[in-house]
């Protein structure tokens, strides 16, 4: 930077948080967490689930096609290079 540049960041005063300001936010997210409904744990949809069934065969499928891709690119790379 130059040197002007750096006298003027210098001359800057210090940040200051604001006190109130963060009081506001936080009595506003606790209202927040007040207001939401609870759900018990034993009423919660568990992770075997219609979604995480889903989700457990999606996650490796998706693996193997992405080392598969990787895989790919590097022979196409190499052989871009005329390494065999």
């Amino acid at each position: 930077m130059s040197e002007p540049m750096m006298n003027l960041l210098r001359d800057l005063p210090g940040a200051e948080p604001d006190p109130a300001r963060a009081e506001r936010t936080r009595m506003r997210c606790r209202t927040r967490l007040a207001a939401r409904p609870r759900v018990s744990t034993s009423s919660a949809p568990s992770a075997h689930g219609s979604r995480g069934s889903k989700a457990l065969l999606w996650q490796p499928l998706v693996a193997v096609l992405g080392v598969a891709y990787l895989a790919e690119a590097l022979v196409q790379a190499l052989r871009a290079y005329g390494i065999p």
